[in-house]
């Protein structure tokens, strides 16, 4: 047997293994998403309690199409999707809606001086959010993505 005046070193175990920090990271976003969806919701709902609304109780939105103020109310004519733009546009021109629900192009209805209504059926009450494209003559006249904001309801506790 042989002895040495060398010392041995012994390297100290880790307190926490890499896959333990992986999966309580994983655990710690999974319980993170689950909470932030009724937060989340909670917000989209204040905002629809909040937001302007029009004569067909849909929101409101300011927004300037080649130069000139326009408003934008988006709603629902029972219950599908419908947006009425102020100062009517001119002939010909085309509101192209998408979100989770599909996408859908509305032509304008002189006779019900709107947008629509589409045959895509959505929830009156729900809040998704929506990539609009007004086009004329295939030009692209404004794009945004806007809250659909549904319907507050106003009977129930939501005050």
């Amino acid at each position: 047997m042989s002895y040495s005046d060398e010392p041995n070193l012994v390297t100290p175990a880790r307190r926490w293994s890499v896959k333990t920090i992986v999966i309580t990271a994983l655990v710690l976003t999974l319980v993170g998403g689950i909470l932030w969806i009724p937060f989340f919701q909670k917000n989209l709902d204040a905002a629809a309690h909040d937001a302007r609304r029009g004569p067909n109780r849909g929101a409101l939105y300011d927004v300037v199409i080649s130069g000139t103020p326009h408003t934008l109310e988006l709603g629902w004519t029972a219950p599908a999707f419908s947006a009425v733009l102020s100062p009517a546009p001119d002939a010909g021109t085309t509101l192209e809606v998408s979100g989770d629900f599909g996408r859908e192009t509305l032509s304008w209805n002189p006779a019900e001086n709107r947008f629509g209504p589409g045959t895509t059926r959505l929830d009156p009450f729900a809040h998704p959010k929506v990539k609009l494209v007004l086009r004329q003559s295939g030009r692209v006249l404004w794009s945004d993505t806007l809250w659909l904001y549904g319907i507050h309801d106003t009977h129930g506790h939501s005050h």
